[in-house]
Protein backbone atom coordinates (compact mmCIF):
# COMPACT_ATOMS: atom_id res chain seq x y z
CA UNK A 1 0.00 0.00 0.00
CA UNK A 2 3.10 2.20 1.02
CA UNK A 3 4.59 1.55 -2.16
CA UNK A 4 1.53 2.43 -4.37
CA UNK A 5 1.07 6.02 -2.66
CA UNK A 6 4.75 6.36 -3.21
CA UNK A 7 4.50 5.59 -6.56
CA UNK A 8 1.23 7.57 -7.12
CA UNK A 9 3.20 10.99 -5.35
CA UNK A 10 6.19 10.37 -8.11
CA UNK A 11 4.21 10.33 -11.09
CA UNK A 12 2.15 13.28 -9.67
CA UNK A 13 5.61 15.40 -8.61
CA UNK A 14 6.86 14.36 -12.82
CA UNK A 15 3.40 15.58 -14.38
CA UNK A 16 3.70 19.03 -12.02
CA UNK A 17 7.08 19.47 -13.29
CA UNK A 18 6.74 18.97 -16.75
CA UNK A 19 3.98 21.44 -17.09
CA UNK A 20 5.61 24.05 -15.51
CA UNK A 21 8.32 23.35 -18.05
CA UNK A 22 5.53 23.31 -20.64
CA UNK A 23 4.52 26.47 -19.46
CA UNK A 24 8.30 28.10 -19.27
CA UNK A 25 8.88 26.97 -23.15
CA UNK A 26 5.66 28.69 -24.05
CA UNK A 27 6.75 31.94 -22.33
CA UNK A 28 9.96 31.69 -23.88
CA UNK A 29 8.71 30.82 -27.44
CA UNK A 30 10.36 33.30 -30.19
CA UNK A 31 8.03 36.14 -31.47
CA UNK A 32 7.27 33.70 -34.90
CA UNK A 33 5.87 31.12 -32.98
CA UNK A 34 2.85 33.06 -32.55
CA UNK A 35 2.23 33.69 -36.00
CA UNK A 36 2.59 30.01 -36.87
CA UNK A 37 0.31 29.03 -34.33
CA UNK A 38 -2.11 31.20 -35.33
CA UNK A 39 -1.28 29.47 -39.24
CA UNK A 40 -1.88 26.04 -37.87
CA UNK A 41 -5.34 26.96 -36.47
CA UNK A 42 -6.36 28.01 -39.85
CA UNK A 43 -7.16 31.59 -38.57
CA UNK A 44 -5.81 34.63 -40.16
CA UNK A 45 -6.93 33.66 -43.60
CA UNK A 46 -9.05 35.86 -45.97
CA UNK A 47 -12.65 34.99 -46.27
CA UNK A 48 -14.27 33.64 -49.96
CA UNK A 49 -16.69 36.13 -49.10
CA UNK A 50 -13.52 38.83 -50.28
CA UNK A 51 -13.67 38.62 -54.09
CA UNK A 52 -11.66 40.72 -55.95
CA UNK A 53 -13.75 43.26 -57.83
CA UNK A 54 -13.87 43.07 -61.77
CA UNK A 55 -11.39 45.78 -62.31
CA UNK A 56 -8.85 44.37 -60.67
CA UNK A 57 -9.42 40.91 -63.00
CA UNK A 58 -8.78 42.82 -66.20
CA UNK A 59 -5.50 43.86 -65.51
CA UNK A 60 -4.80 40.57 -63.82
CA UNK A 61 -5.74 39.55 -68.05
CA UNK A 62 -3.64 42.12 -69.48
CA UNK A 63 -0.82 40.93 -67.45
CA UNK A 64 -1.55 37.57 -68.88
CA UNK A 65 -1.63 38.61 -72.36
CA UNK A 66 1.84 40.77 -72.13
CA UNK A 67 3.00 37.10 -70.68
CA UNK A 68 2.23 35.27 -73.34
CA UNK A 69 3.50 37.25 -75.71
CA UNK A 70 6.78 36.76 -73.21
CA UNK A 71 6.80 33.04 -73.65
CA UNK A 72 6.24 32.87 -77.33
CA UNK A 73 9.21 35.15 -77.53
CA UNK A 74 10.97 33.02 -74.96
CA UNK A 75 10.03 29.54 -76.94
CA UNK A 76 11.08 31.16 -80.43
CA UNK A 77 14.58 31.79 -78.85
CA UNK A 78 15.21 27.94 -77.72
CA UNK A 79 13.70 26.93 -80.96
CA UNK A 80 16.04 28.85 -82.83
CA UNK A 81 19.23 28.45 -80.76
CA UNK A 82 21.73 26.06 -82.62
CA UNK A 83 21.47 23.81 -79.40
CA UNK A 84 18.09 23.20 -79.85
CA UNK A 85 18.28 21.24 -83.26
CA UNK A 86 17.07 17.34 -83.42
CA UNK A 87 19.06 14.98 -83.63
CA UNK A 88 20.41 14.04 -86.77
CA UNK A 89 21.84 10.02 -86.58
CA UNK A 90 19.15 7.61 -86.72
CA UNK A 91 18.31 4.69 -84.51
CA UNK A 92 20.47 2.20 -86.42
CA UNK A 93 23.81 4.71 -86.69
CA UNK A 94 23.27 5.12 -82.43
CA UNK A 95 22.97 1.23 -82.10
CA UNK A 96 26.09 0.76 -84.45
CA UNK A 97 28.06 3.06 -82.19
CA UNK A 98 26.81 1.51 -78.95
CA UNK A 99 27.60 -2.08 -80.10
CA UNK A 100 31.46 -0.40 -81.44
CA UNK A 101 32.03 0.76 -77.86
CA UNK A 102 31.13 -1.84 -76.17
CA UNK A 103 33.19 -4.31 -77.84
CA UNK A 104 36.02 -1.59 -76.97
CA UNK A 105 35.49 -1.70 -73.94
CA UNK A 106 34.70 -5.61 -73.48
CA UNK A 107 38.56 -5.77 -75.00
CA UNK A 108 40.02 -3.94 -72.53
CA UNK A 109 38.80 -6.37 -69.61
CA UNK A 110 40.99 -8.96 -68.02
CA UNK A 111 40.17 -12.78 -68.68
CA UNK A 112 38.13 -14.02 -65.23
CA UNK A 113 40.37 -15.73 -63.07
CA UNK A 114 37.54 -17.36 -61.39
CA UNK A 115 37.99 -21.16 -59.56
CA UNK A 116 37.55 -24.19 -61.45
CA UNK A 117 34.73 -26.66 -60.23
CA UNK A 118 37.03 -29.32 -59.40
CA UNK A 119 38.91 -26.59 -57.13
CA UNK A 120 35.96 -25.84 -55.53
CA UNK A 121 35.49 -29.42 -54.66
CA UNK A 122 38.59 -30.12 -53.84
CA UNK A 123 37.90 -27.16 -50.72
CA UNK A 124 34.52 -28.27 -50.01
CA UNK A 125 36.07 -31.67 -49.79
CA UNK A 126 38.84 -30.70 -47.11
CA UNK A 127 36.35 -28.45 -45.08
CA UNK A 128 33.63 -31.55 -44.76
CA UNK A 129 34.71 -33.19 -41.06
CA UNK A 130 32.73 -34.81 -39.45
CA UNK A 131 31.58 -33.13 -36.10
CA UNK A 132 30.47 -34.73 -32.75
CA UNK A 133 26.73 -33.80 -32.02
CA UNK A 134 24.60 -33.88 -28.86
Amino acid sequence: MRMGIFVTFAFLAGCTSSIEKVQSLRSQAPDWYEARKVEFRGEGYPSLNEIPEPSKVKRTRQRLRLSEADTLAALEMFYSHPRAEPATETPEEVRAWALEVKRAVEGQLPAPDFLTDEEVEEIKARFDVPRARL
